[in-house]
């Protein structure tokens, strides 16, 4: 079993981490550097890739080995796999040898085996070292530097791997930790396999949405909580390079999206969580969520009210005009998101996180977590369903701040019914997501009008020459949305009370 954190570092910063002080103090012995080329294979249908394998030959210091790997978990950096490896006579692969694995089944068709071909190459150098620690864990850090290649197109390999040896991979998160302090460092989610395939399949980077979940019913409270934030945090590191690099506002958008439901997860397990431990953390995920919600409201601003407006008043010069400046202003909001994300604050958050997911320590003295999860999901449900039906009580009469909370009633029912689905039939549990998917639709465009006319002063006072029409058109804009999405909350909201609690059994 490979156990490996992987750090994401620009190539001078991996020469500053391999001169850092703290890494010579750990330093046992002498430090190695080779060549290192590898290949990779599969089928022109990818066979091994749907199967969850990665099948290798490498040569390494003058050596041929051949590695079969695992698709395993990938967490806050943390990488856990299945690993066979085994040296060669010469660069051909052996099949015998696969035989002796868990997945032999797969390499025994005649077919698959002769349609196993080259399928991408990596090339780097790779300097290695033993890292002794006081408690007598050892670590073995790898800085490569190189590249990946399938045919004419390639991607830079810079990344630093701490592999456990021996010990806890608490030591790794620790120790991450401290060159987090000192270096401009990210976690890496995705293997040299894994990029190398998108690499092969010429696939272009996208935003990605939340995986289902897939929760084991007979399993604990604590396990299913470590599962879904699992979950959360792999949603958010896959859309983390698109969105600092600022390709697509929907990175934005998913980044926002994995935040909340790793917000609302807390939320859901609080009165099974030891709060001291992890209360600090959701204040920081609080605090740098609003810079991320300020960019999302801006974009909301410009991409939505103001391109409606602008496509019925296309010879509004002034409304042209001020749309020029909110796109300035919400460039300057989505800087300073960027900036969140990009700083080590950002990364310090996730590497405590996932310190803390493999430390069972907190789940000790905490009776709930220990508790089966079907009645602990069944009762978080009947409460989130309680509380959206008070919230919606009078709901013709609610202010915008109310139909505000209705609809954070709404997101964190939804959330925990999209987390537990898992626990319960999937045609009982479909159109009850469905129906608050709906009702969450329609708040969130009544959010988005009440938030326009929030941001709209702002937009307004550092024009040299306010337009008042402009004001009038949006807030006429607002009013109109405002008035049509009222009527479709009434039908969502009826349609929602009609669906069946899926988690009661009559």
């Amino acid at each position: 079993m490979e156990t490996e954190l992987k750090l994401l570092l620009a190539p001078e910063e991996l020469r500053r981490l391999r001169r850092d002080p703290h890494i010579k103090a750990l330093q046992q012995g002498r430090a190695a550097t080779r060549r290192v080329h590898s290949v990779y294979y599969d089928t022109p249908e990818h066979a091994l890739l749907r199967a969850g394998l990665a099948l290798r030959l490498r040569s390494d210091g003058g050596r041929w080995l051949q590695t079969l790997k695992t698709e395993g978990q990938s967490t806050a950096g943390l990488h856990l796999r299945e690993e066979w490896e085994w040296p060669l006579a010469r660069e051909a692969l052996d099949f015998g040898l696969l035989a002796e694995t868990p997945q032999a089944k797969v390499f025994r068709a005649p077919r698959l085996r002769a349609a196993l071909a080259p399928l991408f190459a990596t090339g780097f150098t790779r300097t290695s070292l033993h890292l002794g620690l006081s408690d007598g864990s050892l670590i073995e850090l790898c800085l490569d530097n190189g590249e990946i290649r399938s045919g004419r197109r390639t991607a830079v390999i810079s990344e630093a791997e701490l592999e456990l040896l021996a010990g806890s991979p608490l030591r790794l998160f620790e120790l991450a930790l401290e060159l987090n302090e000192r270096l401009p460092l990210r976690l890496g989610h995705a293997s040299k396999a894994e990029r190398g395939y998108a690499l092969a399949r010429g696939l272009p980077a996208r935003p990605v949405k939340a995986a289902d979940l897939a929760l084991d019913q007979q399993g604990s409270v604590a396990a299913a909580f470590s599962s879904i934030v699992r979950s959360c945090i792999v949603h958010l590191q896959a859309n983390d390079a698109g969105f600092r690099a600022g390709r697509d506002p929907e990175y934005l958008h998913q980044v926002r999206v994995a935040l909340r439901r790793m917000r609302a997860c807390f939320s859901l397990f609080r009165a099974a969580l030891p709060q001291p431990v992890f209360a600090p953390l959701v204040e920081q995920m609080r605090e740098q969520g609003a810079a991320l919600g300020a960019a999302r409201n801006w974009d909301v601003f410009v991409h939505d009210a103001l391109r409606a407006l602008r496509a019925q008043c296309a010879d509004e010069t002034a409304l042209a005009a001020f749309e020029r400046r909110c796109i300035r202003l919400g460039r300057a909001r989505l800087h300073a998101a960027q900036a969140v994300v990009a700083a080590n604050a950002w990364q310090r958050l996730w590497l405590e996180l996932g310190r803390l997911l493999v430390d069972a320590a907190w789940q000790q003295d905490q009776a709930q977590l220990a508790l089966p999860l079907s009645g602990f999901a069944a009762r978080v449900l009947q409460e989130r369903a309680a509380v959206l039906k008070k919230r919606g009580k009078r709901l013709d009469q609610l202010d915008a701040e109310g139909r505000h909370r209705l609809r954070i009633a709404a997101k964190k029912l939804r959330y925990a019914a999209e987390f537990f689905a898992a626990l319960f039939p999937k045609r009982r549990v479909r159109p009850y997501v469905q129906s608050l998917a709906a009702m969450q639709t329609v708040l969130g465009g009544l959010n988005d009008a009440a938030t326009l006319l929030r941001l709209l002063p702002e937009a307004l006072s550092g024009a040299r020459a306010p337009d008042r029409r402009v004001a009038g058109m949006i807030q006429g804009w607002c009013a109109a949305s405002t008035h049509l999405q009222l009527d479709a909350l009434g039908r969502a909201w009826n349609h929602w009370e009609k669906q069946k609690p899926f988690w009661k059994s009559s």
